[in-house]
């Protein structure tokens, strides 16, 4: 099942990534939005069940829902990262400067990055890192919502919903999304399948 959904997952991206260079294009970076706008919502989704799965835990104690929840966080941060980094590519291109401090929309994305890369340190180095990482993950977690909505009020960033994209653009958008989330997906299958070989040997 998830050599299935993994092998999809690659096709739709490589149909996805095809498609994002070969559609006819009135601005050429305009091109990169099939990768940071599925990297972010990604983002989202992964970090949204690591925070789910950190309230459970602290409702059962279940180490393996905190090692589900750590293992989405993993895969949420390396999402923004690939969010962040296209973005300022689409910046540059677009406002001349890959960062600027005036546009929340990115300030706030850059401050995610930091919260969730202290929690990564905080399971290095705290004793009892499940009960602690947990409680940490769902105040992190604000920060989901707020980089969302803080793209109405971005002076430079694009209004949520508002690019005007071809029929063909949008269609190739949600099979990115698609791939992204099947990725994400198979990722998380292929890590419980660990995490509960590793319960049964305890």
């Amino acid at each position: 099942m998830v050599k299935i959904i993994l092998l999809l997952a690659i096709a739709m991206l490589i149909a996805g990534t095809y498609n994002a260079l070969t559609l006819p294009a009135k601005i050429e970076i305009y091109r990169i939005v099939f990768l940071h706008i599925p990297s972010a919502i990604t983002s989202y989704i992964a970090f949204t069940v690591s925070f789910i799965y950190s309230i459970s835990f602290l409702r059962s104690g279940s180490l393996e829902k905190d090692a589900i929840a750590s293992t989405s966080a993993r895969f949420g941060f390396i999402m923004i990262i690939i969010a962040f980094l296209s973005g300022a590519i689409w910046a540059k291109e677009t406002w001349g400067a890959y960062f600027t401090w005036y546009e929340i929309r990115e300030v706030i994305v850059l401050l995610m990055i930091f919260i969730y890369a202290i929690y990564f340190s905080i399971r290095n180095l705290v004793e009892e890192k499940a009960r602690i990482s947990a409680l940490y993950l769902i105040i992190a977690y604000i920060t989901v919502p707020i980089s969302y909505i803080s793209g109405f009020f971005a002076p430079l960033h694009p209004r949520p919903f508002e690019a005007g994209f071809s029929m063909e653009w949008r269609l190739n958008l949600i099979l990115m999304l698609m791939a992204f989330a099947l990725l994400y997906a198979s990722y998380m299958l292929i890590e419980k399948k660990k995490i509960d070989q590793k319960a049964h040997k305890a």
